[in-house]
């Protein structure tokens, strides 16, 4: 008997789910014909607008019934133009349904161009309200079919496989203060009633996305010593933003069998870590044989055929710029300090790492569950993009929480009621970012500026291009890379328009060589110092000899917290203004310059580590901790990571409690490839053991 009543509770929840989306499209669909001229209804009963519900029905109806074939046939022009033609598609739908009623009126199909997209912003907004989703759409499951008849499923011998969420950017201590506010409900229902454990975890140094990254795939970082640094053996600059460098970086680090995604998905990432479908990797995108990628490819034509998600990621797109806009013209208005100029370039910039890539990101994931793919990855970047500009804790990169957390959400249903194989889900962030103050705006002048002005000699500062350029690049990349003989001429004149947008908003980093003198590579508060024309690391002996007053005049400057640098018999200094620690001895003079910036035990090997990488600076130098917790850095940010100080280095792990081992302590990006893989080649799903690193 309780079983049966359990059956028919869950088929009530089902149908009052179902009579929802269909009162929500019938609410949208009324909401339209009120707003648009061209679009009505024809008021000859007293009950006229309950009609709107016949018309959702009808449309509901069109969508299953004639939109598989058009599918089919569609299929190979979305693949070649981008996925352009579906508004054509959705618009055509909508005004065939004018044809099939006599109380509905769509005057032209420009009106009902217009009207699907006026009809997709009122159910997007109304969906968010009460909390819909697309797993109780009967064309999801359609959309999955067709899925998994264009993506052949992987085999593999593990009953479970692991989905790896990144939230960028997101430190332990502002995931709690989001969770708190309300902005992460989800997230907080996970960790109050759905079994999942919270955890802080030290993320190393240089704090920052390419590095860490690299730790979890691969366990190893080695030789990544910032997002940016200089080879003095290539004459140029290599940057975590350049395509053919992060390419190099999966190429060398690959070389071990360590690979934590191997036969997986990675989405949305810098390097891919191994794994067999590549998603938005900036590490891939100048592959030039289409046949490798077309998997990939078609992704953005399946995407584009969902008769709402591709417009409704295209309208928060537009949504989220003018949002942007708004919030930077508030700044302004309250005179905010200290305050990054906010201009149209960045509000592009957020609006497509923080709406668009979002949702289809959350939809190439859902495609590879419904595969089954063994293991994957997904990041999202729209905190990090939005905190750098406006704080962490700013209002307005907290708002961003919520967003992601509707697509965790999602991604936990369709693991549920979808996936063709038991997955674990994990949540983590690569790093966290600390408030601070741009160096330039409190001296006037950049680092290199100070170099060149104090020793007379040529200095220059990195200023190449930032994270999210490097995501918007490689969208447009992965959207552009197929070119057609035979396509039609309009399509190929789309593909041109979007590779001139692509021209506009980035270019390539060039490396900037043959740059003589000094060189100043910035990763947020973490700056490498480079003498470019002396070969090999630079000591103390033979600094003092050309430079005497170099290490004083940026360990006494207000600004800097702390300068490293190596003598010739190997050993290091950490050196601040009232003292020095010498991290091979264990000796220090006056006061530790490290506690103020973490745990000195734990900093002490992360320096000593990024000192022993063939291309770390000849001189490392931190921004100083002010007293209000803020650092200094080196960029134009307002909130920032790459270094030590605050909650950079402080970023959260969500997993199953069934895991969860109180002794476990991850204290850099390698101990979490080992954790994830311990989950990952668990297949009983008991408690994974973790190897430990040795303590410094």
């Amino acid at each position: 008997m309780q079983v049966l009543n359990i059956n028919i509770s869950s088929i009530f929840k089902v149908v009052a789910r179902y009579f929802l989306v269909w009162m929500a499209d019938a609410v949208s669909i009324g909401v339209t014909a009120l707003l648009l001229p061209g679009v009505y209804f024809v008021r000859n009963t007293e009950f006229w607008f309950l009609n709107a519900f016949t018309v959702a029905l009808v449309f509901a109806l069109l969508n299953v019934l004639i939109r598989p074939l058009l599918i089919v046939l569609i299929l190979p022009v979305n693949y070649v133009s981008l996925g352009l033609p579906t508004l054509a598609l959705n618009a055509g739908l909508f005004y065939l349904i004018a044809a099939l009623v006599d109380f509905f009126v769509i005057e032209s199909f420009i009106a009902a161009l217009i009207g699907i997209l006026l009809l997709t912003t009122v159910n997007t907004l109304l969906g968010n309200v009460i909390h819909l989703s697309d797993d109780y759409s009967l064309f999801a499951a359609m959309m999955d079919k067709l899925s998994t008849l264009t993506r052949p499923k992987l085999l593999d011998t593990r009953d479970r496989g692991l989905v790896v969420v990144q939230i960028d950017g997101l430190s332990t201590d502002t995931l709690k203060r989001g969770v708190h506010r309300g902005k992460m409900p989800f997230v907080a229902d996970m960790l109050n009633r759905r079994g999942y454990a919270l955890k802080k975890w030290f993320c190393g140094l240089p704090s920052q996305t390419s590095a860490i990254q690299a730790g979890i795939f691969y366990g190893s970082k080695f030789d990544i010593p910032g997002f940016r640094w200089y080879s003095k053996e290539k004459g140029r600059e290599i940057t975590s933003s350049n395509s053919s460098d992060m390419f190099e970086i999966d190429m060398r680090l690959g070389e071990n069998d360590r690979h934590l995604l191997k036969d997986g998905t990675c989405i949305n990432t810098l390097i891919h870590g191994g794994a067999r479908r590549k998603v938005l990797t900036l590490s891939v995108i100048l592959e030039k044989d289409l046949r490798l990628r077309k998997g990939e490819m078609e992704n953005f034509a399946i995407f584009s055929l969902h008769p709402y998600l591709y417009n409704r990621a295209i309208l928060l797109l537009v949504w989220d710029f003018l949002v942007d806009r708004f919030q930077s013209f508030l700044d302004i208005v309250k005179q905010r300090t200290p305050r990054i100029k906010r201009n149209v370039r960045f509000s592009f910039l957020r609006a497509v790492g923080n709406s668009f890539l979002r949702e289809s990101t959350t939809y190439f994931l859902m495609e590879d569950l419904v595969r089954g793919a063994p293991v994957v990855y997904v990041n999202y970047i729209g905190y990090d993009i939005v905190a750098h500009h406006a704080a962490p804790h700013s209002f307005d990169a907290l708002s961003t929480l919520s967003g992601i957390d509707r697509q965790i959400r999602k991604i936990s249903r369709t693991i549920a009621k979808r996936a063709s194989r038991k997955y674990d889900l994990v949540l983590l962030s690569d790093h966290g970012q600390s408030k601070s103050v741009p160096f330039s705006w409190l001296f006037g002048q950049t680092v290199a500026e100070f170099i060149e002005d104090k020793l007379k000699t040529r200095s220059t500062q990195s200023a190449g291009n930032t994270a999210e350029t490097s995501y918007l690049a490689t969208l447009l990349r992965e959207m552009g890379r197929v070119e057609i003989a035979s396509a039609p001429t309009r399509l190929v004149r789309s593909r041109k328009t979007l590779e001139r947008i692509h021209t506009r908003v980035w270019e390539e980093p060039t490396g900037r060589e043959d740059r003589k003198g000094i060189i100043v590579c910035s990763s947020g508060n973490l700056a490498h110092v480079y003498f470019t024309e002396s070969p090999g690391k630079v000591t103390i002996e033979r600094l003092m000899t050309f430079f005497p007053t170099f290490l004083d005049l940026l360990v006494s400057h207000p600004g800097i917290g702390f300068v490293v640098t190596t003598n010739e018999e190997g050993e290091i200094f950490v050196m601040g203004k009232n003292g020095m620690r010498c991290l091979r001895s264990g000796e220090i003079e006056g006061e530790d310059p490290l506690p103020p910036y973490g745990d000195e035990k734990l900093l002490t090997r992360e320096i000593t580590l990024l000192c022993e990488y063939p291309h770390s600076g000849d001189v490392i130098i931190n921004g100083c901790l002010l007293d209000d917790g803020s650092v200094v850095c080196f960029e134009d940010q307002i909130g920032t990571h790459g270094g030590a100080g605050g909650s950079q280095t402080e970023p959260f792990i969500i997993y199953p409690r069934r895991y969860h081992d109180h002794s476990i302590e991850i204290r850099n990006p390698e101990e979490m490839h080992r954790f994830l893989s311990s989950i990952l080649n668990d297949k009983a799903a008991g408690t994974p053991t973790l190897e430990r690193s040795e303590k410094p």
